[in-house]
């Protein structure tokens, strides 16, 4: 049974959905969502679409930044997958539901008993503003972190590494790591270490710099987690005590509300309103989970996932999901599993869809609740003097411990054998265990399995599937060769 709304329609169910007519103008209609074989009535979202008009009419698109000049990966397909998918999602949100079973979406757990095993998993930063270099980072069942991929801008954290390298390397310096986020852990003493492009506070003269082997942040405390935005413009820190510190370029107000939006360059500021965090994320906005499955967000109005008056909004607030467990977000797109089901959000860049017509969460449609989602981001492509959009993608493991991808799949990347545009999730073919995790990239995925193992498959054009293989897509995942 279907646990949530589909997630893609077709481009003409679209455009009709977006016209007007009396039902929808009417203020007593209340949305329906069924969920488990249940119908639960939601409330109205006029004020919601009163506020977002506000915000459409003071503020311009915040759409992708890739570089539309630099070539896409050889072993990607272009035409018709390229075409726009059709993300017609219900606005819907489950503010207000009481009478829905709360549903264990914790990760399958990981039993390594053939090391060398990987227990965390994560996307390595960007190299910069309009790059799309795939990579990979993966935790291993030692305290040590090892990493793949593309290594233009120090994203391996081993200066002896000249290059990309298909197979992983481990970063020098690193034990005991509990935690990991993009090129940022932190081990068990609560000392956060960063390598690659990112806002590591080792300049005065600039948030950025790169570091091709890992430093150590000077936090003001020992922290449990740090998160950085993969443009590499804004990190923040869940500290022992559980405050929340923000550092780095200020435009979308996720430093500090007391500091202008013109500081590129912020030094580490408490968050009192986002105190208590439990996880966190960071994007275009800053996400923080808490221990009662609160969602807090700041930052852009295209990210932030409620309603808000301006381009940008500074103040920690609740969106409007219950038993949220975790977040994952890249540039201004953000999903969320909440309670078994994924939602997601964020900037638009389909034709005359209105660059806030995925501004509030809106259910996926998955084939059995889930435990874990991803998300990518458009990327720009410009081939034979022609410019287009090769669509954002996602995929989710599931309860069962199966992985479904839906989106953008001209490398392969969705998993099922083929390198037709995935409308709907399907399922990924070949895995030998079930999994507990899952990342993506535009043309890549990764998934650590139960039993440690980290499969992959997509494109190979900067080595990011860490198997050793030439460059090329590969249809069906294939194992990393972890150190």
């Amino acid at each position: 049974m279907r646990t949530t709304r589909r997630l893609l329609e077709a481009e003409g169910t679209r455009a009709s959905a977006l016209r007007p007519s009396p039902r929808d103008s009417d203020t007593s209609r209340r949305t329906h969502h069924r969920i488990a074989g249940r119908v639960i009535a939601l409330p109205p979202l006029l004020a919601l679409l009163t506020s977002f008009s506000t915000v459409g009419a003071m503020t311009t698109s915040c759409s992708s930044s890739d570089d539309a000049r630099e070539p896409v990966p050889s072993d990607a397909d272009g035409g018709a997958d390229a075409a726009p998918e059709a993300d017609r999602e219900d606005d819907v949100n489950d503010a207000g539901i009481k009478d829905v079973t709360v549903v264990d979406s914790a990760p399958l757990p990981i039993e390594c008993s053939d090391p060398p095993c990987a227990i965390a998993l994560s996307t390595t930063s960007k190299s910069g503003s309009g790059t799309r270099e795939e990579g990979y980072c993966a935790l291993l069942h030692d305290g040590a972190v090892a990493c793949w991929g593309a290594n233009n801008a120090g994203q391996l954290g081993d200066p002896n590494t000249i290059g990309d390298s298909p197979v992983p390397v481990r970063v020098p310096g690193l034990s005991k790591v509990t935690t990991l986020d993009h090129t940022c852990a932190v081990d068990s003493d609560g000392a956060a270490f960063c390598w690659g492009r990112g806002p590591f506070l080792q300049s005065e003269a600039s948030a950025t710099t790169i570091q091709k082997s890992p430093v150590q942040l000077p936090l003001p405390a020992s922290a449990t987690k740090v998160a950085v935005s993969p443009d590499g413009l804004v990190a923040c820190a869940i500290l022992r005590d559980e405050s929340v510190v923000c550092w780095g370029d200020n435009r979308f107000s996720q430093v500090g509300l007391a500091i202008p939006t013109s500081e590129r360059n912020a030094q580490p500021k408490t968050l009192e309103l986002a105190a208590g965090a439990k996880n966190i994320a960071v994007g275009a906005a800053t996400f923080t989970i808490h221990e009662n499955g609160t969602l807090m967000s700041w930052g852009s109005s295209f990210s932030v996932g409620r309603p808000v008056a301006l381009v940008s909004d500074g103040w920690p607030t609740k969106v409007a999901l219950d038993h949220v467990s975790m977040i994952d977000t890249v540039t201004d797109q953000a999903c969320a599993v909440a309670n078994g089901i994924g939602w997601c959000w964020g900037g638009n860049d389909v034709d005359n869809a209105g660059s806030l017509a995925r501004a509030l969460p809106i259910a996926v449609d998955t084939p059995e609740p889930i435990t874990r989602i991803a998300t990518s981001q458009s990327v720009s492509v410009r081939e034979n003097n022609v410019s287009y959009l090769d669509r954002r993608r996602w995929c989710a493991t599931s309860v069962s411990g199966a992985v479904y991808c839906w989106g953008l799949n001209n490398a392969g990347q969705a998993g099922n054998g083929t390198k037709q545009f995935a409308l709907e999730p399907v399922q990924v073919v070949g895995l030998p265990a079930p999994a507990a995790e899952v990342k993506v990239m535009p043309y890549s995925t990764c998934a650590i399995l139960t039993n440690g193992k980290v499969y992959c498959w997509g494109s190979n054009f900067y080595g990011q599937l860490g198997a050793g293989l030439p460059k090329g897509s590969v249809l069906q995942p294939v194992e990393v060769k972890l150190p």
